[in-house]
C-alpha cells in the first residue's frame, strides 16, 4: 500500500537522538589532589572570632606602627606602650633604648650570652625600625659562619670570666645608627684578630739582661827589696844631715 510505504521511508529518514554523554572519570578527578573545600561559617557565629584574632601573632621583629596597627586590630590594645615608639624588646638580656633615651639602639648587658640574645631578639616580639632588623640578620649570619661559641667568647658571655675580657665597644650592639657602618666586617675583623692570637701566641718576652758590675779591687802595692848599696847610701846621707844640723 503507498501510504503505509510513505511511513516507512519517513520512519528511516528520521535520526534518532544521540545518546546522552557521561562525564569522564578524569574530568570529576580533577580537583582531588586539593583535598576538599573547608566549609566556610556563616551567620552571626562565624562574626563572633574575627579573623585578625585567629591570626594575631606578635612573634619576629616589627615597625612600631605596625605593631600597635596590630595589638588594635586584635582587640589587644593593652600591648602597646607609647615608649615603644624608641623601640622594645622582649628578648632578655637587651638594654630597652628608652630606659636610656635613645632611639632603636639595643645593647647586650653584661653576663648574657651574645648568640641566645640575639636569636631570641629575632624571635621577638621586638619593635623596631627597619635598618635595625636588617643588621640583626646580617648580624645573625656572622653568628652561624662564626659558632656559638665563638661569637659568646668575642660578643658577650655568660661565663663572667670570659665576659669581663670583652671590651665595651666590642660587645653585641645592634643600632640604627650603626647600619651604615660595616658593622659585619668589623666583626669579622675582630674574629680573625683572635684566631691569630690563638695560633701564634706571643712568646713572653726575655727578662732583661743586667750587666753585674765589677768592683775594682785596690791595687796592692808589693814591697820589693830594695838594692843593700843604695840602703846604705841613703843612709849614710841621712846620718850627715843629722850631724850637720
Amino acid at each position: 500500500m503507498p501510504a503505509r510505504e510513505n511511513e516507512t521511508a519517513s520512519a528511516e529518514t528520521e535520526v534518532a537522538p544521540e545518546p546522552a554523554q557521561i562525564a569522564s572519570t578524569e574530568e570529576k578527578a580533577e580537583f582531588t589532589t586539593e583535598g576538599d573545600l573547608p566549609a566556610v561559617a556563616t551567620g552571626a557565629g562565624a562574626a563572633a572570632v574575627t579573623a585578625s584574632e585567629m591570626a594575631f601573632d606578635d612573634k619576629g621583629m616589627h615597625h612600631w606602627e605596625e605593631y600597635r596597627a596590630r595589638c588594635e586590630a586584635a582587640g589587644k590594645a593593652e600591648k602597646w606602650k607609647d615608649a615603644y615608639r624608641n623601640g622594645h624588646t622582649e628578648a632578655a638580656g637587651w638594654t630597652q633604648p628608652y630606659d636610656y633615651r635613645r632611639v632603636n639602639d639595643f645593647m647586650l648587658e653584661k653576663g648574657h650570652s651574645a648568640s641566645e640574645a640575639l636569636q631570641a631578639f629575632m624571635k621577638g616580639p621586638t619593635i623596631c625600625d627597619y635598618r635595625v632588623a636588617l643588621l640583626a640578620d646580617e648580624i645573625d649570619e656572622v653568628r652561624d659562619e662564626m659558632g656559638d661559641i665563638k661569637f659568646d667568647r668575642l660578643f658577650g658571655s655568660k661565663d663572667m670570666n670570659v665576659d669581663t675580657k670583652i671590651p665595651l665597644n666590642q660587645r653585641l650592639r645592634i643600632s640604627s645608627d650603626l647600619y651604615t657602618t660595616p658593622l659585619t666586617d668589623q666583626m669579622k675583623a675582630v674574629a680573625a684578630e683572635a684566631d691569630a692570637r690563638d695560633t701564634n701566641p706571643k712568646e713572653p718576652a726575655p727578662a732583661p739582661l743586667v750587666e753585674a758590675r765589677v768592683e775594682e779591687k785596690p791595687v796592692e802595692v808589693v814591697a820589693k827589696d830594695q838594692d843593700p848599696v843604695v840602703v846604705a847610701q841613703e843612709l849614710g846621707v841621712e846620718q850627715r844631715d843629722r850631724e850637720i844640723v
